[in-house]
């Protein structure tokens, strides 16, 4: 009887381990089928809010959907700002916010951040700044101090910055661009649009301009 109710454990453990192997590959390939395809070209607008640097009227215009506690974010936007730098009078760059909030607690707190800063004209300044600054203020406690002492640092009027985080108007704002990369089929951080095409993120620096070239090559005159 021992062993027969061995027999019988052992087989109910194999088939939970069966059905919870044939859900996650399920769960995989469903992931996997609400992912934009890589190459398709999507409905992008780049409205009047969208905060845009680089050549304002350049052939080429990269989105990034990204997120400001993101470490990849981090470690891509060196190669964002370079590419920039190479490739000057073709490239503009688009940044929309999609903060993971729900595995990054300080991600809404810094897109609104940046969004406070730009209703004083300095959007980009406190975007480096937040990414250069990364480590120091995305795991503490008092991010919001920290980012309340780079806005000092930046020039910012206090009394104003601490009142636009609480703008709800800036909160809307970022959760229309999330909502907009989710219609869009992006799912993490971060996701570039080179022309409104999806692509994948480039390995290195030379990866990303050699596809800003071809790209650029490939637009009719």
């Amino acid at each position: 009887k021992l062993h027969h109710h061995l027999q019988s454990t052992e087989g109910r453990f194999v088939a939970g381990l069966v059905l919870v192997i044939v859900l996650l590959f399920a769960y995989y390939f469903y992931a996997m089928s609400r992912r934009g395809d890589v190459g398709t070209v999507e409905n992008i607008v780049i409205k009047e809010t969208d905060h845009i640097r680089g050549a304002q009227d350049a052939k080429l215009t990269l989105v990034e959907f990204g997120d400001y506690q993101c470490p990849a974010c981090g470690v891509y936007e060196p190669l964002v700002r370079q590419v920039m730098k190479d490739n000057k009078t073709v490239l503009k760059v688009v940044f929309k916010h999609f903060p993971l909030t729900q595995i990054h607690q300080n991600a809404l707190l810094a897109a609104k951040a940046t969004e406070a800063a730009g209703l004083q004209g300095k959007f980009w300044e406190m975007h480096e700044m937040l990414y250069d600054k990364q480590e120091e203020w995305s795991k503490g406690l008092n991010a919001h101090d920290i980012i309340v002492g780079y806005a000092v640092t930046l020039g910012l009027n206090k009394n104003k910055f601490m009142t636009d985080l609480n703008n709800k108007a800036l909160e809307d704002k970022i959760f229309a661009e999330l909502k907009e990369g989710l219609n869009l089929g992006v799912q993490g951080t971060p996701t570039f649009f080179l022309n409104g095409k999806k692509i994948e993120n480039p390995r290195s620096l030379e990866d990303f301009n050699k596809l800003i070239l071809e790209t650029a090559a490939n637009i009719p005159k």
